[in-house]
């Protein structure tokens, strides 16, 4: 903080020149003129041949300091002028441009005004080479807009620009590999550390005439004033680098006509009109003037932190931080708004564009009022911290969503089937319907490119870096004092999940003890939530867990352990590398995922269940000389790839690509859907089956025919259709095995079967398609149908209903026949039961769905399912219940009061002859056995913990859609008791 009160700033002026002496005179004149009392002022001559020398040598006494000697071009010479300032306010002024009367006395009232600014400019003239103005530089009022400075034109006149030097001092000197570009490169630099300010006066004059830097360079001016604006804005081609191109296209033109036709120049002109329309987005006029300030509203930005938790949610908490916390330094014209529960925000985000939002626990209610918050401020675009099954009610091409890894889906065992289920379903509304998917590293990158959930094209990078709060030194006595146990000690700083690779760290630290020398330990971080579990069998070996620490004492943990041991099976980046980098801390660890992308050269790696090298790397790094200085001296290069302004960067420029999703036509697909149709001796009705699917109006589909060797007309049926369909007439053991068998011949992207009994209503498939194009989260949709009787006369209508896992636990809601489901799906759920002989299709609803599938229901009427005396499923009620509470208490943990009722209601009124005479008399005399049975089945449950950890979560889910206030508080107490988890899972 610069403290101005009534001061007079000293000021530092820079002028370089080369060969300027029929200028120079009239500059210096500009600054003498200024009578500023605390001034000093450098001329950097890059070694004139012409009158320079003399003109400086009779300007001495009012010069602090001259030098003449080549230098590497502008950009070196005002650099080695910058060098000697030490000035509050520093600037340069070219040898042949000049200030403007009172310039200086204006520019002190700006510093006083606002200290803490990046820069100050102002307005000024362009004048010819006599000196003659030719027009005021800016003709409207002189306002500031970063965007528009970023991805525009340079509209900052720089002999009427002068700089903070705290700021400056902090941006660095100009880059001496820019010829053209380096002020504007400077501007936006020096903008990013602090706002600029305005002086709506004129300061300064610009020569322009045909020897000046800015009149010539042509296409090489072009490339790089467009490279330049592409490393700021992480655009390809930003507006303004277009319109600096066409302007040297145009004027290439204009000087040799004879090389191009008129219609050449009148289309490019024409594009030139084209692009100044979409000039008009960065709020310039025709010049490329600002018409109005960028203000905190450049864009409004959402942030999703509902999913965050400190500690538990791991190392997704500084990467979404860092990379934040930079983006709102580097863009301080943003409007950041981050929506988080109840309580203290998950991350520390300071800046005056920043604000916070509390919101609800409970996920329904929290995404309800994010939405009516992001409507009242016009959000640009949001981004997800993580994917999430709830979602605001905004468009999904808008919301970025950050995906650090998908572990789940390469070690499924290493979580529990509903969180793998619900981390599944999360995952699957990002990936396909996400406008864009930042990720940490290539490898991550590839494993979401390779996904078949993945639809969304704009998948990015956007990396870690070290977490600032790790940059400072520990103190000496940093360092936990029970960690003084130990002479020496290896170092892991991990939560005891499954993927983190404990238990191998722990054998491999029992094997290296006897080669390590004494009082050598193992202490370890984190969450100490499943030490007891990780430590069974490993209690007598040296190792120390600290819990959760502070970042000083994790700074010292590093600096004096002999090695991070990180032998993770799973990582999307690995932050606790650059932490060991930044103490020139050896590294061994794993060689696989993202860690060597991440590590280099700078680690020892293997492969991480590879227990006997992980125990010789950890006796090597101790006992091998030179072993530990080698890679100590490879750290510091590794960590210098790594900053927060690069991924700040490519979440700016994602965000600007979501916030205005490029208007594009629907493209229209046309998936290959395949039907496998079983059959065995429905000759009667299988026609009328085949012709439903045949006669479809979409005509991208294949049939499969399935026939287990039929006695009646079934062949000679298949047999008439020749080569419009397939089939094949085999024995089978049974219904599940002939789909199973029709299902490896079938190529299609959607898949289904329909029995040879079964109806597709006309247009059933046109709809299917469109259902799965508007809904591409979507793995099984399944609509309405009606019952049909043998000769096809509708006798009622299928209880459909909205999906819920607990729904279909209630009985099966989907219908068979109007269920079609994406290849992708049927991948992951694997083939049919065939030990089921007629809940099969039930079973495979139910296993999609445990696995984390995404089913609708939708209201359109696809089919129709025949109930006729022949109809398994009228045939064999006895082995359909028993069937049914097989596969409910296998895939649900418990058996819904429905079916109990259904039991015993079969068993007291369908199994005998005088039931239905009993059922007149004592129509509820199934009720007191089903519930005293269900009774019993609940007793048993409570007496498991697995079945009561089922019971549990299906019970919390049913709260959670209709209780919102008590699941709230109930997710409260679940994050805040270790006690509770410990209970339930």
């Amino acid at each position: 903080m610069t403290f101005s009160g009534n001061r007079t700033p000293k000021i530092s002026i820079v002028t370089p020149s080369l060969n300027q002496s029929r200028f120079l005179q009239t500059c210096l004149d500009s600054v003498r003129a200024q009578n500023w009392p605390n001034l000093e002022h450098f001329v950097i001559d890059g070694g004139s041949t012409d009158g320079t020398l003399e003109i400086l040598q009779c300007n001495r006494s009012s010069l602090t300091d001259f030098v003449s000697e080549p230098d590497k071009g502008a950009a070196d010479a005002i650099n080695k002028g910058l060098v000697k300032c030490t000035g509050d306010i520093v600037a340069w002024l070219n040898a042949d441009d000049f200030y403007l009367p009172g310039a200086l006395h204006k520019v002190a009232e700006a510093w006083r005004a606002n200290p803490d600014a990046g820069f100050w400019f102002g307005n000024g003239l362009r004048v010819d080479e006599a000196g003659k103005t030719k027009s005021v530089f800016n003709a409207r009022p002189i306002v500031y807009n970063h965007r528009a400075l970023v991805e525009g034109l340079d509209y900052i006149l720089q002999p009427a620009t002068f700089m903070n030097a705290e700021v400056l001092e902090n941006a660095g000197a100009l880059n001496p590999d820019l010829r053209w570009s380096f002020d504007w490169d400077l501007w936006i630099r020096l903008a990013r550390l602090a706002l600029p300010a305005t002086i709506d006066e004129q300061l300064a004059a610009s020569r322009e005439w045909e020897s000046t830097l800015t009149a010539g360079g042509g296409f090489r001016r072009a490339e790089e004033l467009r490279l330049m604006a592409e490393s700021h804005s992480g655009k390809p081609m930003t507006h303004g680098a277009l319109c600096y191109w066409l302007d040297t296209l145009t004027g290439m033109m204009r000087s040799n006509p004879a090389a191009f036709q008129g219609k050449t120049l009148k289309a490019a002109r024409q594009l030139w009109s084209a692009v100044q329309v979409d000039m008009q987005r960065l709020q310039v006029d025709a010049s490329g003037m600002p018409t109005e300030s960028g203000g905190v509203t450049d864009f409004v930005i959402g942030v999703d932190l509902y999913p965050l938790n400190p500690g538990t949610s791991g190392g997704i908490v500084p990467w979404v931080q860092g990379v934040l916390r930079e983006m709102v330094r580097l863009y301080p014209n943003d409007r950041v708004i981050l929506f988080h529960r109840p309580g203290h925000p998950p991350l520390n985000i300071d800046g005056a564009n920043v604000e916070f939002v509390s919101l609800s626990e409970n996920p329904t209610s929290f995404y309800k009022e994010m939405t009516r918050h992001c409507e009242q401020a016009d959000v640009s675009a949001i981004v997800r911290s993580y994917p999430q099954e709830h979602h605001p009610d905004y468009p999904f091409e808008r919301q970025i969503f950050v995906i650090p890894d998908l572990q789940h889906e390469y070690f499924p065992d290493f979580f529990s089937r509903p969180v793998l289920a619900a981390r599944r379903r999360a995952f699957a509304y990002a990936l396909s319907r996400g406008g864009a998917i930042a990720t940490m590293t290539d490898h991550s990158r590839s494993t979401v490119l390779d996904n078949p959930w993945t639809a969304s094209k704009d998948v990015f990078l956007m990396p870690a870096a070290l977490p600032e709060e790790l940059l400072g030194e520990p103190a000496i006595g940093a360092l936990p004092q029970q960690v003084k146990a130990f002479d020496r000690f290896f170092y892991m700083p991990a939560n005891l999940w499954p993927h983190k690779n404990h238990r191998r760290l722990f054998e491999a630290f029992r094997r290296a003890l006897p080669a390590l020398p004494p009082k050598t330990g193992l202490v370890l971080t984190g969450s100490p939530e499943g030490l007891e579990e990780a430590l069974t069998g490993y209690e007598d070996l040296p190792i120390l867990h600290l819990g959760f620490v502070a970042h000083e004492q994790v700074g010292a943990l590093f600096r004096d352990t002999e090695a991070l041991v990180y032998f993770s099976l799973f990582e999307g980046f690995g932050i606790p590398l650059l932490e060991a980098f930044r103490h020139n801390t050896p590294v061994l660890c794993s060689n696989s995922t993202s860690l060597p992308e991440v590590g280099g050269d700078a680690v020892l790696s293997c492969d991480p269940t590879d227990v006997g090298t992980m125990a010789d790397l950890m006796t090597r790094i101790v006992n091998e000389a030179g072993l530990r200085e080698s890679l100590s001296a490879k750290a510091a290069a590794r960590l210098a790839v790594y900053d927060w302004a690069t991924p700040a960067h490519a979440l700016h420029a994602a965000l600007e690509r979501r916030s205005r999703p490029s208007p594009s036509s629907p493209v229209k697909h046309s998936p290959l859907i395949s039907i496998v149709m079983p059959t065995r001796n429905h000759g009667h009705f299988i026609r009328a089956s085949i012709d439903s699917v045949l006669n479809q109006t979409y005509n991208n589909v294949e049939l499969v025919v399935m026939d287990g060797a039929s006695t009646d007309d079934t062949v000679e049926i298949l047999k008439s259709y020749g080569e419009r369909i397939r089939w094949v007439s085999e024995p089978d053991r049974g219904q599940a095995d002939a789909i199973n068998k029709g299902m490896k011949l079938v190529r299609g992207d959607i898949l289904a079967y329909l029995n040879s009994d079964d109806i597709l209503l006309p247009g059933a498939l046109e709809k299917v398609v469109g259902y799965f194009e508007s809904h591409p989260e979507c793995d099984l949709v399944y609509g309405e149908a009606d019952y049909i009787d043998r000769d096809g006369n509708i006798t009622g209508k299928y209880a459909t209903a909205d999906f819920s896992f607990e729904r279909l636990m209630h009985d099966c809601c989907i219908c068979q026949p109007a269920a079609f489901w994406r290849r992708r799906i049927a991948d992951r759920t694997g083939p049919f039961d065939a030990s089921l002989q007629t809940a099969m299709d039930y079973e495979y609803w139910l296993r999609m769905a445990a696995s984390g599938g995404i089913i609708h229901h939708s209201p359109e009427k696809l089919a129709q399912s025949r109930l006729h005396e022949d109809a398994k499923t009228l045939a064999m009620r006895g082995k359909i219940f028993e069937e049914v509470f097989k596969i409910c208490q296998q895939h649900g943990g418990y058996v819904s009061l429905s079916y109990y009722l259904g039991l015993w209601h079969y068993r007291i009124y369908e199994t005998s002859g005088s039931g239905m005479k009993l059922r007149r008399f004592a129509p509820r005399l199934y009720y007191p056995p089903a519930l005293v049975h269900f009774s019993a089945q609940m007793w048993r449950l409570g007496q498991m913990k697995p079945s009561r950890q089922q019971i549990a979560r299906t019970t919390f889910n049913v709260i959670d859609r209709r209780l919102p206030v008590a699941s709230a508080a109930i997710r409260k107490a679940w994050r805040r008791s270790t006690l509770l988890r410990k209970s339930i899972r």
